[in-house]
């Protein structure tokens, strides 16, 4: 094998048998690591499911250049000139460097060199033509986002004739194509009413910042080299979840568990710099890419903020995918149920603290914190607040539970509360096992009973793991 990862042999027993133990630690140079006999091209694989599967010709090259700071952005684009340029976005972008007093302008008109947006020669840079270009597409014609909107939970789902329920190809420079995106997303997510003060304002069921600070990843930190250059944005929107997949793997070394560490490492370091002087829009405040490492981490604060899930990095060698949950406080049952308990005018926070009551029989201020990141103290005075509007109760256990107006149970309930016990959780199966009850006969009871206080879940409704204990 080549090159040769540092691994370690042991010999141990293992019920009375000896075996040998061997620990490969992952590769600190470029790879892959592949058989040499049959050279890099045939003896490079990797492992998917219960099979070997042949590495392609972009994943060789992702590994090849894991530990290495490329410069394909500088590269010059054949054929291309300042002609090609968006002359109005170019201006906009040279005004914000007056504004900033950047030193690129200097004392002559040499700027759009300095900035690495052209070369000496006078062609477009692959950074300059993608920033400020009028239609990048003429040279990279795949160089877009593909924004498809599935019927199902997956793509081509069985059962259907529909393959897309809506789909969108963006294309023009960065911006462009992530405010065509942004659009084709909005469209197709739910929305809700929001009453603030005297106002009120619709909320994107996932936090519009968050979609835009992924679908900016995705822009600057995607694969612009020749054989990635096949290779679109895809923007899956599924009933469920919306999934992002940018072509190329975490650059510079960049391991999957650092991705909250706070720290910029962009693969394009020539468009990283760009971005950072083009601003959104007149409606959105900042600039495309800040570049500072906060992005990653403001999405996952968002993301709890908003009673979500956090983000979910799929990282695989030649692609990264962030998936952002469509499960949330605007779920179409969920929603009317929070305004049938709170009225229209609730928080974010007091949403997602009912919410977890209903779920989990009952919510505490840690819990509430871990979900929001917000202070524990604020989270136990926000508790507080909905006990004193008749919304929950307070246990011994200084656990919130939902507020009944009767303990009242019917002879069903009785049977499925006799059924459960208070220190073993019991699956429905079951509950079901015992009481003699379909499962879905007992679902609809077991929901009331957790709403009641009575009964307590320890996993949320879409999990396997869901079991049941008395309260």
């Amino acid at each position: 094998m080549e090159p040769v990862p540092h691994h370690e042999i042991h010999e141990m027993t293992v019920d009375g048998a000896e075996v040998v133990l061997v620990s490969v630690s992952p590769l600190s140079v470029n790879g892959p690591c592949y058989y040499l006999p049959v050279g890099i091209t045939n003896g490079s694989f990797k492992r998917v499911g219960d099979e070997d599967r042949k590495l392609s010709h972009l994943e060789i090259y992702e590994l090849q250049n894991r530990f290495v700071q490329t410069k394909t952005d500088r590269n010059p684009v054949p054929d291309s000139s300042i002609d090609d340029l968006n002359n109005q976005l170019a201006a906009s972008f040279k005004q914000r460097l007056i504004e900033s007093n950047s030193r690129s302008l200097g004392t002559d008109d040499n700027w759009l060199l300095r900035k690495n947006i052209t070369t000496s020669k006078g062609e477009l840079t692959i950074a300059g033509l993608l920033a400020l270009g009028s239609y990048p597409q003429q040279f990279f014609p795949r160089v877009i986002i593909d924004v498809a909107v599935h019927p199902g939970l997956h793509k081509s789902p069985i059962g259907t004739s529909i393959r897309f329920e809506d789909r969108k190809i963006c294309e023009g420079n960065l911006l462009e194509m992530v405010q065509e995106a942004m659009s084709a997303i909005k469209r197709n997510l739910r929305v809700r009413r929001v009453v603030e003060g005297l106002s009120g304002k619709d909320v994107l069921e996932i936090p519009e910042e968050v979609l835009r600070e992924a679908l900016a990843n995705a822009v600057l930190h995607r694969d612009y080299s020749e054989l990635a250059q096949n290779e679109a944005i895809h923007v899956d929107i599924y009933k469920d979840r919306v999934e992002i997949t940018s072509p190329g793997g975490l650059p510079n070394g960049k391991r999957p568990e650092s991705i909250l560490d706070g720290y910029s490492e962009p693969r394009n370091r020539v468009l990283s710099r760009i971005l950072m002087d083009i601003p959104w829009t007149h409606e959105v405040q900042g600039v495309l890419a800040e570049s500072n490492g906060t992005g990653v981490p403001r999405m996952f604060n968002l993301m709890r903020e908003a009673g979500l899930p956090v983000p979910n990095f799929k990282i695989d060698i030649s692609s990264v995918t962030v998936e952002l949950s469509r499960h949330g406080l605007l779920d179409a049952q969920t929603s009317e149920w929070l305004v049938e308990k709170l009225g229209s005018d609730f928080s974010n926070t007091q949403g997602i603290a009912l919410v977890l009551a209903k779920e989990l029989g009952a919510v505490t201020s840690r819990d509430l914190r871990n979900q929001t990141g917000h202070d524990s103290e604020d989270m136990r005075s926000l508790l507080d607040a909905l006990v004193d509007r008749g919304v929950l109760n307070q246990n011994l256990q200084n656990q919130y539970q939902l507020a009944t107006s009767s303990v009242n149970v019917t002879q069903s309930e009785q049977e499925v509360l006799d059924a459960i016990n208070k220190t073993t959780p019991v699956t429905i199966r079951e509950i079901a096992t015992k009481t003699g009850k379909t499962a879905s006969s007992l679902r609809p009871l077991l929901r009331g009973l957790v709403e009641a206080g009575l009964v307590v879940a320890t996993a949320p409704p879409s999990s396997r793991n869901r079991a049941y204990l008395k309260a």
